[in-house]
């Protein structure tokens, strides 16, 4: 493995402690109704597409303000500050891929600073969402949205270790030099991990990277 320059961090469960599309829908009152459509997803008969315009749809016509408040109280996991600004400090490029959403993100790039991020967008006109959403990182094309990435910074898979804990990152796994499991939420994506860290510190994972 070469030298590792970049580092890509996926967000619900690795930076943050809590699924952020779960936790809207149920401080939304929109649970009930999302479960069915991730049970349609997963059970094969709708695209993750499909699945997250038809969540995002349930939360047409409420404030920008009222889902910002929500993701503002979201917890960090223990030691992200930490672990993000010491990588930038030896030098290596951080990246926060997620397939939930660039509200989450945005405010982790605002409080800590990141190199580049990527996430779904919801749609906001005159600060109240529209129901649409725009799907930028889906279930399994972390791999693709990766090489736009790669590319941005001059940097090749081998250069790139991947961070996270569920099963989106099986993709990146196999691409990138290094594939670390932080605390994963299923054997399958151990499996597919060089290395397997459990603990509550995200800052386990440094002398892997460093």
């Amino acid at each position: 493995m070469k030298k590792l320059r970049m580092v890509v961090f996926d967000v619900d469960g690795t930076l943050v402690k809590v699924e952020s599309w779960k936790l809207l829908n149920r401080e939304l009152g929109t649970w009930d109704r999302e479960r069915k459509y991730a049970k349609r997803f997963f059970q094969g008969n709708i695209t993750y597409e499909d699945w997250a315009r038809l969540n995002v749809s349930l939360w047409k016509g409420l404030p920008q303000e009222r889902v910002q408040r929500i993701v503002n109280d979201i917890p960090y996991t223990d030691g992200a500050r930490d672990t993000i600004t010491t990588l930038r400090r030896k030098g290596l490029v951080v990246v926060l891929l997620s397939a939930g959403l660039s509200i989450v993100t945005d405010r982790i790039r605002r409080e800590i600073e990141v190199d580049d991020s990527l996430a779904n967008e919801l749609v906001v006109k005159e600060g109240f969402l529209t129901g649409e959403v725009k799907v930028n990182v889906s279930f399994h094309n972390k791999d693709e949205v990766l090489d736009g990435i790669l590319k941005k910074f001059g940097a090749t898979p081998d250069e790139c270790a991947a961070v996270g804990d569920d099963e989106t990152l099986i993709p990146l796994f196999e691409k990138v030099g290094l594939g670390i499991a932080f605390n994963p939420r299923k054997k399958v994506v151990e499996k597919h991990a060089d290395m397997v860290v459990k603990g509550n510190d995200l800052r386990q994972v440094l002398p892997h990277l460093l």
